[in-house]
């Protein structure tokens, strides 16, 4: 990106100043170096997400009462607080006064009773980014022409920038239908419909990035391409229209789809590095009955050496999906990983296709291609929905099926990965 030498100077010195503080408006750098050798610790320290200095998310006990949460705000003479939307009262974000000692706080907070857990307020760029500036919304009712009459098991909840409806190309219903559950988000004036926008903090999950969209486009033309209808989608808004998000955000979005009972696989193609989320792998850990499907990243570094979250969270339902493309070789066509595409023999579990992904836009009559293993993992989600859908609804019997019916390489086609000779076309 041009503007990346101008951000990185400025993230640097922002890093360099003891005052400086974190705008949520300002673009964070998403273009790590393209080799494992640049990316070095000084390199690396200048473009992690950028850590709030004054918030910390807190997770109480199931059993912690209202008095013992207002005793500990007042304790720690906290400026403001947060809950999640939906009555979800687990994690609460809380802001200290400016110049406030944030480390020893959250040490502190690990000693009292009534708190679980603790973690930093950071900030993200999703990795990939497709800018959508056609629509300003999409109104309520044609979001639910397209809810799905039956609610069923087989549901698929997208954690990504939300769902522009008008760029789709298949638009027969597939929405996840909140009808059939006591909804967790209702009120008179916002009633939950198919999902929730955890940006806005509203009922429409409208997608003002275009990621999403494309997520769930490659998802549905997938599942629809090979006959399969008996799935619904639950668009979970937790980035930004610049594709930038929260941990708050993504911990409350995630909190929200594993409440829903149909929920069997959830997709997340977004990435960080360094920083492990505690409260995300101790979430993930507790719903051990969903496969959670992430993108590996898109800065062609080892995983296995570099982390990069969610997708090294080290679960048994976290599947961690890079790309592959395909080079000419002697007159044949050798299937490679992507130049961009992260990598690593511990970390990464499959390749699939992320180069010239072709969307089409019907409301502009044109074609965009896109790149990124943010594009490879829908397309696994979608063939583990089918495997799902088969009977084989554990995610150990999911990613087995993956892995028997994948594609088998020739010998000299290994590839830097898990399964190292397949992968999922």
């Amino acid at each position: 990106m041009k503007t990346t030498k101008l951000f990185l100077s400025l993230i640097v010195i922002c890093l360099l100043l003891t005052d400086c503080t974190y705008d949520e408006n300002t673009l964070l750098i998403e273009d790590l170096p393209q080799n494992q050798q640049q990316f070095n610790q000084k390199q690396s320290n200048s473009i992690m997400p950028v850590k709030s200095k004054n918030v910390l998310i807190i997770e109480y006990g199931k059993s912690t009462g209202e008095n013992i949460k207002s005793y500990l705000r007042d304790k720690y003479d906290i400026v403001k607080y947060e809950t999640c939307d939906c009555s979800n009262k687990r994690i609460e974000k809380w802001e200290f006064p400016v110049g406030t000692e944030i480390e020893g706080r959250k040490e502190d907070l690990a000693q009292e009773g009534g708190v679980e857990g603790t973690e930093y307020q950071l900030f993200y760029q999703n990795e990939n980014t497709t800018l959508s500036n056609n629509n300003i919304t999409q109104n309520i009712s044609l979001i639910s022409s397209y809810i799905k009459p039956i609610n069923t098991d087989a549901t698929i909840a997208i954690l990504d920038t939300g769902i522009d409806i008008n760029k789709l190309q298949i638009k027969d219903p597939f929405l996840y239908n909140n009808s059939a559950n006591t909804s967790l988000c209702d009120d008179e004036e916002n009633p939950e419909i198919i999902g929730w926008d955890f940006v806005n903090h509203d009922n429409n999950p409208f997608d003002d990035n275009g990621h999403g969209t494309i997520i769930t486009d490659i998802l549905k033309s997938k599942l629809d391409g090979d006959g399969f209808s008996d799935y619904q989608i639950l668009p979970v808004k937790v980035f930004n229209d610049l594709g930038k998000g929260n941990t708050f955000d993504i911990l409350c979005g995630y909190l929200y789809a594993v409440d829903k009972p149909e929920v069997s696989l959830i997709n997340m193609s977004f990435g960080w590095y360094h920083y492990p989320s505690h409260l995300l792998s101790k979430f993930i850990a507790e719903n051990p009955n969903i496969l959670h499907i992430t993108s590996a990243g898109n800065h062609n570094i080892n995983n296995d050496i570099t982390k990069h979250f969610p997708s090294s969270i080290p679960h048994s339902n976290v599947l961690a999906v890079g790309s592959y493309g395909i080079k000419q070789v002697n007159n044949d066509q050798k299937v490679f990983k992507s130049d961009f595409s992260n990598y690593g023999f511990t970390s990464v579990d499959f390749l699939s296709k992320g180069e010239n992904i072709s969307f089409y836009n019907p409301e502009t009559n044109d074609y965009i291609t896109v790149d990124g293993t943010s594009y490879a993992a829908p397309r696994v989600t979608a063939i583990a929905m089918e495997y799902f859908s088969e009977g084989y609804e554990l995610p150990n019997q999911m990613i087995q099926q993956l892995y028997l019916n994948a594609t088998l390489l020739e010998d000299a086609n290994e590839l830097p990965v898990k399964f190292f000779d397949r992968i999922i076309q």
